[in-house]
């Protein structure tokens, strides 16, 4: 290269570094320096002031919705949840999933019929709202009259939680036909019974939620369990149904959904737990309640037919 060439490009370096050091000098006029040290401070001041102006406060949730959208607070308004249940059916009320579906509804403001072989009184006494109800679900009679009860009692009825169950945990060869047909009448026949009560009503106001309780054996019977030849089978069966239930209703605005409980539940946190199983591998019957109570009021966008529960630990139940 030649000196000329050379001188030139020096040059040209020379009034580049110059015009940076100019605009450099420029931009920091216009802009309010921070401190490298408060860096950190002004960035999270500014993160809590966009948090603050953005968020809608629990206290400013429109009054009407958080009523007639069952809103919990910090619910965002533009969810657009289903109307919280006005009157509810829990069917097979015991310590437990029944007795904390019943609590959970009735905290949303629901009045609640309180369904069992022998009427829950005590429990029912409990629960601000609630009624009792001896019922035998797999008797066509009891369950027509009781039903029409309970729209004279409290009014129509916009959600049913199915939570029956019945049958032996027993091999095959110990299985008898008087077992079987139990199996089938409280899981299967009593949904039946109860659904034709409810599902018509439901249909024709355009809007209602049918919850199902379901179990392991609703789907693993095949899955190495030979001990629930007694109790698998009618849990396939009410399972199949409810599915039936919601291809039918689910056009007409009623929310069919099946719940798997697939594995052990604890006993209510207030009492002692009778199980020989450590905490972390149970199922809380409150925490089980409250996804019930989410899936009544979820978006009909978005609804679903089937949820599988499992406690986080317990890896052996896993329906995955």
């Amino acid at each position: 290269m030649s000196l000329a060439g050379s001188s030139h490009s020096m040059l040209v370096l020379a009034v580049t570094l110059v015009i940076g050091v100019l605009l450099g000098a420029i931009g920091t006029t216009l802009v309010s320096p921070v401190p490298s040290a408060d860096l950190g401070r002004f960035l999270r001041a500014e993160h809590e002031t966009r948090l603050t102006t953005e968020r809608i406060a629990d206290d400013e949730i429109p009054q009407h919705l958080a009523t007639t959208q069952g809103m919990v607070p910090g619910a965002s308004p533009s969810a657009k949840l289903e109307p919280a249940p006005k009157v509810c059916v829990v069917a097979g009320v015991g310590p437990g999933i029944g007795e904390h579906l019943a609590r959970r509804f009735a905290t949303a403001g629901c009045r609640v019929a309180l369904l069992a072989r022998k009427s829950p009184t005590d429990i029912a006494k409990s629960i601000p709202g609630a009624l009792p109800y001896a019922c035998d679900v797999t008797n066509a009679t009891q369950v027509q009259e009781v039903f029409a009860a309970i729209q004279t009692d409290l009014g129509p009825v916009d959600a049913l939680l199915y939570n029956v169950g019945g049958g032996k945990f027993l091999p095959y060869d110990k299985i008898t036909q008087d077992i079987l047909d139990m199996d089938y009448k409280t899981n299967a026949l009593g949904l039946l019974l109860s659904a034709q009560q409810v599902g018509p009503g439901m249909a024709s106001r355009g809007h209602g939620v049918i919850g199902v309780t379901g179990a392991t054996s609703s789907w693993r019977g095949w899955r190495g369990l030979s001990y629930t030849a007694g109790f698998a089978p009618g849990k396939f069966a009410s399972r199949g149904l409810a599915q039936s239930l919601a291809r039918d209703l689910g056009p007409k605005g009623v929310h069919v959904f099946h719940v798997v409980v697939d594995g052990g539940v604890g006993e209510p946190l207030t009492q002692a737990v009778k199980s020989e199983s450590p905490p972390e591998l149970l199922m809380h019957p409150e925490d089980i309640a409250e996804t019930y109570f989410n899936l009544a009021v979820r978006p009909r966008s978005a609804w679903t037919f089937e949820t599988s529960l499992f406690a986080w630990a317990d890896t052996s139940w896993y329906s995955i």
